[in-house]
């Protein structure tokens, strides 16, 4: 259970409001390569290969788009996807976005035994960091669909971020055990997630963009986050990186908005 959040918080004993910086906006792309099919959809080529255009061609359309508009992102990679996909994590990296991880393989680790979940969670990192450098901090559960394990493994392994939850739209401090950790969770929304409008309503780009203004009109009035969760193979198509690029414009109208990585949210606004 997540405890009620408000956007005022003590730091050192001095208050704090959210509204005293910038309006956070966190975009984020879960780059899962033919792993995100292999498992629902095995051996059908037209899924597969659906899932193969994310690393193969819709990344580097949205790279480019991020590059035009000069903001930095933070990209969700499947493991396997990066051992796979070695050239699309690197030219990620070069461009200055923040890699976090995503799993070794896109199973769902409410579906894996304990070892498996945390040999894959330490596996994935592993390989991540091989491109990216430094300690990565932040995580998000393939499918977004966590085991009772999840939080205490990532407390452990020393993350700092995770984002699962869909029941809040401020961050939050997980409790692990009973207690308060230091695991700060990044709320996700079903309807700011690219996949959902695409491949479960069907939706079309300008009724995708529509929503996702008015979706942070409200966000913007309640002065919480605007956290968006793209694919490379749904949003990298042509037509639908207009959307992208129609949310983008919309936001960068309002003059104290902050486009930023989700470690860096972090850091600043939490840490």
């Amino acid at each position: 259970m997540a405890p009620h959040v408000s956007p005022i918080k003590y730091v050192d004993g001095v208050r704090f409001s959210m509204s005293d910086k910038p309006f956070p906006v966190l975009l984020t792309f879960d780059l899962d390569g033919e792993a995100a099919f292999e498992e629902i959809h095995p051996g059908v080529p037209y899924w597969v290969t659906q899932g193969g255009y994310g690393p193969r061609k819709g990344v580097y359309r949205i790279l480019d788009l991020l590059d035009e508009n000069e903001i930095k992102a933070t990209f969700c990679v499947v493991g396997l996807t990066a051992e796979r996909y070695p050239e699309a994590v690197e030219e990620i990296v070069s461009r200055g976005h923040e890699v976090a991880c995503h799993g070794y393989t896109h199973r769902g680790y409410n579906d894996l035994k304990p070892e498996e979940e945390r040999e894959g969670i330490i596996k994935g990192r592993e390989i991540l960091e091989e491109f990216y450098g430094r300690k990565i901090v932040g995580h998000r559960t393939p499918r977004w669909r966590p085991s009772g394990r999840t939080h205490r493994n990532l407390e452990e392994l020393g993350f700092a971020w995770n984002s699962d939850y869909m029941g809040s739209e401020e961050c939050f401090y997980n409790v692990i055990d009973g207690r308060e950790s230091r695991l700060l969770e990044i709320p996700v929304a079903y309807n700011l997630d690219d996949w959902t409008f695409y491949y479960d309503w069907g939706s079309t780009v300008k009724d995708t963009v529509d929503t996702w203004t008015i979706e942070f009109d409200a966000r913007y009035r309640d002065r919480s986050l605007f956290c968006l969760t793209c694919h490379p193979q749904v949003t990298g198509r042509p037509s639908r990186l207009l959307c992208l690029s129609g949310i983008v414009e919309y936001i960068q109208k309002f003059p104290d908005v902050e486009f930023m990585r989700a470690t860096e949210y972090v850091e600043r606004y939490w840490g």
